[in-house]
């Protein structure tokens, strides 16, 4: 049988306070199921998290700075429609982000993401809409992408 000093308690349990106060997951602690566009728009949701939606529609976001064919426009990348709710919430794809992905390459990187299943990570931001409040994530690292994948 094993004995632990009062040092190495008094240490563990110190260690765990620590990793409470400062926000750390406990060890062995489940990860946190990501969020949906429809729970974002319930919930109205503002904050640090992360969402997984399949993705629906995939757009270039037009801007008037030039462009070479080495860059990439920013992306606009919506969930599936399942209903009013998830059509509120988008991500915004910086046009650097995107640039990097065609330098890794991937040649149109607006038809990357099409179809697949996303998982990211962010700041969602509420802003006023035409027909009410939407929700912004804005991707300006390929950090914040968890998941990239087929249904």
């Amino acid at each position: 049988m094993s004995s632990v000093t009062r040092r190495e308690v008094v240490g563990l349990v110190s260690a765990g306070v620590v990793a409470a106060v400062a926000g750390l997951p406990a060890a062995g602690a489940a990860e946190e199921k990501p969020l949906t566009p429809a729970a974002i728009v319930e919930k109205k949701f503002e904050g640090q998290a992360t969402v997984e939606f399949p993705v629906g529609e995939v757009s270039l976001m037009l801007t008037s700075r030039a462009t070479s064919t080495e860059e990439s426009e920013p992306l606009h990348i919506a969930p599936k429609a399942e209903g009013k709710k998830t059509g509120q919430v988008y991500l915004l794809v910086s046009w650097e982000t995107a640039t990097r992905l065609k330098r890794l390459g991937i040649e149109n990187p607006a038809e990357h993401f099409r179809g697949k299943v996303v998982r990211v990570s962010g700041t969602v931001e509420r802003l006023a809409g035409r027909s009410g409040p939407e929700y912004r994530i804005q991707v300006t690292t390929l950090d914040q992408f968890e998941v990239i994948r087929k249904p």
